[in-house]
């Protein structure tokens, strides 16, 4: 075979090889993605795998981290705007689930520890927290239960202690906290109980030990702490004591959406 023909041959092949190599990645006339498609990052790692149809992601899409581990698996449908995710820590294990509507959490979702033990469940109506939410500890038990609506608490709030004692009662309207408010201790007698009005302490509050004794009472008016030293309570102590009362709160662990950019 003459040497031309054997370049010619080399060329050939050597093109189809790199077309290929491009071909899954496919824009039509009109700009919008098309088939198949694999994203890499500048350092030629792979982002995500899957595909389009007129710009809009279809069916199975995988996700990546830096490593090559799989970081989530999406399912999209209804034209791109509905999708069900499951998320994974780089270790391997299902970090969350749930369902995107138009890019925003919808319906419920569950989050997991490293372990793929339950941390939370959340309900989410247009990306903000409706409905109940519960925390989990390791062992299972609810650590808390709480009410929402359009992402501000309103309604009942409790949290308990690892055994499953209720550790802690109280009622929110708006994001803040509303009327009688109960703490526990942990052999179920009152720890402390009093009425909030508009966030703040207000009335009398009555403290007690694990006995059921009565150790003293204050009276606020206003988060004000009433008596003789007229003892002032500051913004930052009502924000501390808030924070507190609030310290099971778990964040979701893993809020990154995905899209097929």
């Amino acid at each position: 075979m003459a040497l031309k023909n054997i370049l010619f041959i080399l060329f050939i092949t050597l093109g189809s090889t790199i077309k290929a190599q491009d071909a899954p990645n496919k824009i039509d006339a009109a700009g919008k993605k098309q088939g198949a498609w694999i994203k890499y990052d500048a350092d030629k790692k792979k982002v995500y795998e899957g595909t389009f149809l007129n710009d809009k992601p279809t069916g199975k899409f995988n996700y990546y981290y830096n490593s090559g581990i799989l970081k989530a698996e999406m399912l999209f449908l209804k034209n791109g705007t509905t999708s069900y995710a499951k998320l994974y820590h780089p270790g391997g294990k299902i970090m969350g689930e749930g369902k995107y509507v138009n890019e925003k959490k919808d319906s419920l979702w569950k989050f997991y520890d490293e372990e793929a033990k339950i941390l939370s469940e959340e309900t989410y109506i247009n990306g903000k927290k409706n409905g109940i939410s519960k925390v989990f500890y390791r062992n299972g038990q609810v650590s808390e239960i709480k009410n929402w609506k359009n992402g501000e608490l309103d309604g009942a709030v409790k949290k308990y202690f690892e055994d499953g004692q209720l550790k802690y009662s109280s009622q929110y309207i708006n994001g803040k906290v509303e009327g009688k408010t109960l703490y526990y201790h942990t052999n179920g007698k009152i720890n402390a109980e009093g009425i909030y009005k508009n966030d703040l302490k207000d009335g009398s509050w009555k403290y007690y030990n694990e006995d059921g004794k009565l150790e003293r009472t204050d009276v606020y008016i206003n988060g004000r702490l009433q008596g003789e030293d007229k003892s002032i309570i500051t913004k930052e102590q009502l924000e501390k004591e808030k924070q507190q009362s609030e310290k099971f709160n778990t964040k979701d662990p893993y809020s990154e959406e995905y899209r097929g950019e």
